[in-house]
């Protein structure tokens, strides 16, 4: 939000005939102050005094989130000051009195922040008011300046090593080509920055220990200036240590990682940086655009075979993207390693999805049968089709259907650049054709009711009632994946055929975070809604969810397309049109805190931290009876389930107590209760559901009452045009729920049903409001709840 404010600020002040030119002219005297004053000092050492301003620091064991730690402005200062001494070709810096580089690190965060945001205002001006991809290329640039570590680092270790070394072919590649394999060059960039955290350490005791000398010695009155002196200069290196001090060499690195000297040295070679003949302005350029020279080589090699490493949050990244590129020179390698990438990714994928729909059917890596022509199309005989596709995931749970669809490409250096036509087709590789290739499964189930697969056979899929789309990425591409309406908007996907798109380790998280399956259903409802991401702004998927869990990320429907959606509710009244016309898009601020402190703190061996609680959703009234529903595996379960977690809490908390409030008021003369209960809210007809509570009286029988109730649920369904319905009933006697009736008929009514259609009162005499203390038998008072 400070840079957000920053950045408008700056714009403010370029209101001028020609603002182009003059964000230009100010961004140049910009860079060129702060290199002139930056070339002074010593790279190395300034450097490290960077990395003691900007990375946090804190007690082993703690992970710290910091907003004034940055990433970016390290590796920026780091890229001019080493590129400042590369252009001036000197060895040492000019005379620099003690504490100057702090004070001018210290002071620098304004200045690095002045010189990146007049590099998005000369992207901002650089756009053509025609380019619909403009603010999806503007995003990914801005996310690769700003943002490190998409995923945990964690995560993306498991994953990388995993791709690169968890296939002995491509391994046994990386090994006689280059001379290591990508757990050695982690190894190796882990230790030269733990071994500078070692070394940060030793001069803190040092420094606290010659302090502690010269107070005592003070104390005791007998002042020795020698070990005042000695307290002097410890401070003088804690915060401003030689070059020497701020590096680690080779030999270190062999001893603390026990990997050879050879392979040791081949790693460094690999990942060293080599700006070239670079200049600070080329360096400024090639960053604030998206070319970072240290995302896939971040390893700085000083003189004798020293070695910095300015930050870790680069490390991971650079091993797979740096090995990638080397795989690629080798097309037997590289295609190994393509197939084991894709065969990684949907494997973990069906892990995820296992997670949060146990019991679910799956299909993986299938091929199915669509019609090749228009004349196999006429036919509507799938027996007949010929054209054969494949398929990634199908997954069903009773009347839904999961299709998912695996992209294990990655983004390019251009894509990541800004160049549009590269971003056009990396997007359309990752997103487009994953929407395409689920959306054509979707109108084939939808039209045919099931799929013929290959080895098979005809599949019958005609319950299915709703079905729902996904997109995983192997790249972390959060701000673009968070963007549906910019994706919509650049046409790389259409608003009738939106899936929701999200990386693996996104997938992975939120697949632990689930605490129910009807949790997951409801958020995949909601992230598929194209107006989520409209009115609903955030750079990180996991902020969109976890703002889910806190507040249920509705977005308030047009009232006139829901009636469109289901024609018995009345006209929209006065306030519901007022509320839509009031909608307010939303920045969602950091949301990961709590997501945070429990990640880092699961698996602590020390017994004496306690771990931080795992983010859940707000709690449901209807808690209970969801789970009641998935324990006894009801059909519709699932559906069931995510639109009662879909209503607003008044709604869920009214809804919670409608059985008790049936048994308390029995009718006389062994007349049942029951309430009916429409629920609408969305503008997609195939999420409306009916809801009945009944009672069962005692001696009534049970197979006439349920003939009954499933007779009046398929009917009343039909009336509203509805696709699902449920009968919740309860015996009087025991006051136990004992039967719960679903119906996912649709199309005409059974003849012998039809006269029951004249019994029920209209569809035009529903109520509005939420109706909880009707007394009446069965059918006679209905009311409608919407979702929140």
């Amino acid at each position: 939000m400070e840079s957000l404010d920053g950045l408008t600020t700056l714009m403010a002040k370029f209101d001028g005939d020609n603002p182009a030119a003059a964000i230009d002219e100010a961004f140049e005297a910009a860079v060129d102050a702060f290199v002139a004053e930056l070339g002074r000092f010593d790279a190395i050492r300034l450097i490290e005094v960077a990395r003691q301003r900007f990375l946090p620091l804190v007690p082993e064991g703690q992970a710290v989130v910091s907003a004034e730690a940055g990433a970016a402005y390290l590796e920026l200062l780091a890229l001019v000051a080493l590129a400042a001494r590369q252009e001036a070709a000197v060895a040492e810096a000019l005379d620099v009195q003690e504490q100057e580089m702090s004070g001018f690190v210290e002071g620098v965060k304004g200045v690095l922040d002045e010189i990146l945001h007049l590099s998005q205002l000369r992207s901002f001006a650089a756009v053509e008011p025609t380019d619909k991809l403009a603010l999806v290329s503007l995003l990914i640039r801005g996310a690769e300046v700003w943002m490190r570590n998409q995923s945990y680092p964690e995560m993306a270790e498991r994953t990388n090593l995993a791709l690169l070394d968890g296939n002995a072919d491509v391994r046994a590649a990386l090994q006689a080509q280059l001379g290591f394999d990508a757990t050695d060059a982690l190894a190796v960039l882990n230790a030269c920055h733990r071994l500078q955290e070692d070394g940060l350490n030793r001069r803190l005791q040092a420094m606290g220990g010659a302090i502690q000398v010269a107070m005592d010695s003070t104390a005791e009155g007998q002042r020795d200036d020698r070990l005042l002196e000695q307290a002097r200069t410890s401070l003088t290196a804690m915060f401003e240590p030689d070059a020497h001090q701020s590096t680690v060499g080779i030999a270190e690195v062999v001893a603390h990682t026990g990997i050879t000297a050879e392979r040791v040295r081949a790693v460094v070679e690999r990942f060293r940086l080599d700006l070239q003949e670079a200049s600070p302005a080329d360096v400024i350029d090639a960053f604030t655009t998206g070319k970072n020279p240290m995302r896939a080589r971040p390893l700085i090699v000083c003189e004798g075979e020293r070695l910095m490493l300015p930050h870790p949050a680069l490390n991971v990244l650079a091993v797979r993207e740096n090995l990638e590129e080397h795989l690629k020179t080798s097309r037997p390698a590289w295609d190994r390693y393509a197939k084991h990438r894709g065969d990684l990714l949907e494997s973990r994928t069906r892990e995820a999805l296992a997670r949060v729909l146990p019991g679910a059917e799956f299909r993986d890596a299938f091929e199915y049968y669509l019609p090749a022509n228009d004349a196999e199309a006429r036919t509507a005989d799938p027996a007949k089709y010929t054209k054969r596709v494949e398929g990634d995931h199908l997954v069903v749970v009773d009347d839904v259907a999961i299709i998912v669809e695996d992209k294990a490409v990655a983004l390019s250096a251009l894509s990541r650049g800004g160049k549009a036509t590269r971003i056009r087709s990396d997007l359309t590789g990752i997103i487009t054709k994953a929407a395409e290739q689920s959306g054509r499964m979707r109108d084939a189930i939808e039209r045919d009711g099931g799929l013929r697969i290959k080895g098979e056979g005809w599949v019958d899929l005609s319950l299915v009632r709703e079905i729902h789309t996904i997109a995983v990425s192997l790249d972390d591409l959060s701000t673009v994946l968070t963007s549906t309406a910019e994706l919509v908007r650049a046409g790389l996907l259409t608003p009738d055929n939106i899936p929701w798109t999200v990386s693996l380790h996104d997938l992975e998280l939120i697949s632990e975070l689930v605490a129910r399956p009807a949790e997951f259903l409801l958020y995949l409802r909601r992230r598929r809604d194209p107006d989520v991401t409209v009115m609903f702004y955030a750079p990180d998927e996991l902020d969109l969810f976890l703002y889910f869990f806190e507040a249920g990320l509705w977005v308030e429907p047009d009232p006139a397309q829901v009636r469109a959606a289901y024609p018995f509710l009345p006209e929209p009244s006065t306030a519901e049109l007022r509320r839509y016309k009031a909608r307010e898009r939303m920045i969602l601020t950091s949301r990961t805190d709590a997501l945070d402190s429990w990640w880092h703190s699961r698996g602590r061996d020390d017994e004496s931290l306690v771990s931080a609680p795992k983010p859940t959703m707000v709690p449901s009234p209807l808690g209970p009876l969801i789970d009641e529903l998935r324990s006894r595996n009801v059909a519709g379960w699932l559906s069931a389930g995510a639109t009662l977690l879909s209503l607003a809490s008044a709604a869920q908390h009214k809804m919670a107590r409608n059985g008790d409030t049936l048994l308390d008021h029995p009718l006389p003369h062994g007349r049942g209760r029951s309430l009916t209960v429409p629920v609408t809210g969305g503008v997609d007809p195939a999420e409306g559901w009916m809801f009945v509570w009944a009672t069962r009286p005692a001696g009534h029988d049970p197979d006439s009452t349920e003939k009954r109730l499933r007779d009046y649920l398929r009917v009343k369904k039909h009336q509203l045009g509805l696709p699902r319905g449920v009968v919740f009933l309860y015996d009087e006697a025991t006051r136990n729920l004992v039967e719960v009736f679903y119906d996912g008929h649709v199309g005409p009514l059974d003849a012998a049903l039809v006269p029951n259609l004249q019994t029920l009162r209209p569809a035009s005499d529903l109520d509005r409001s939420f109706h909880m203390t009707a007394k009446r038998p069965l059918g006679e008072k209905k009311g409608t709840s919407r979702k929140r």
